[in-house]
Order: C-alpha cells, then structure tokens, then sequence
C-alpha cells in the first residue's frame, strides 16, 4: 500500500511519540513530576495558587507551541512534495 493508503487505514499516527521508549525522557518527565508535588505539597496560600497558575499557563503555552510547530512542520513538508511535482526538470 502507498503511504496515503497506510495512513487512510490508520496505519500512521502522527501524533505517536518515541519518547515515552527514551530512558532519559523518562527519567527526566518524572523527576519533573516529583518535584511538581514537592513544590505543591510544601506551598501554601497565594503561593500555591500562583504555582499551579504558572504550571497550567505552561501546560497551555506549550501545548500551543507544539501544535504550532506540528503545522509549521506540515507546511514545510507540503511545500517539498508541491516542489517535486512543480519543477521545470519534469
């Protein structure tokens, strides 16, 4: 099967992640965590809500990030296939 057929079967997932499978990204993902609940657990009042508005604003600037370079990505890949077919050399 060509690729669009692969990925029309769902036999592609562009959002799959290897790094879930990288030592080191797990590592750090979850040292990250446990220093996400110390700092929640030793926080309070004001404090703690400014942490966890800092910890949500950054899920959601991230989040945008990500989505933007995904289409940025996308784009340029789009424009590479666009050129193969769009040249004098045909």
């Amino acid at each position: 099967m060509s690729f669009i057929e692969e990925f029309y079967f769902g036999n592609h997932e562009p959002q799959k992640s290897n790094l879930k499978q990288n030592a080191d990204f797990q590592r750090d993902f979850n040292r990250m965590c446990e220093i996400e609940a110390m700092l929640r657990n030793s926080l309070a009042g004001k404090q703690k809500e400014l942490f966890k508005e800092y910890v949500d604003l950054w899920g959601l600037i991230l989040g945008d990030m990500t989505f933007d370079s995904f289409k940025t990505g996308f784009r340029h890949g789009a424009a590479f296939a666009a050129d193969t077919f769009n040249t004098e050399d045909n």
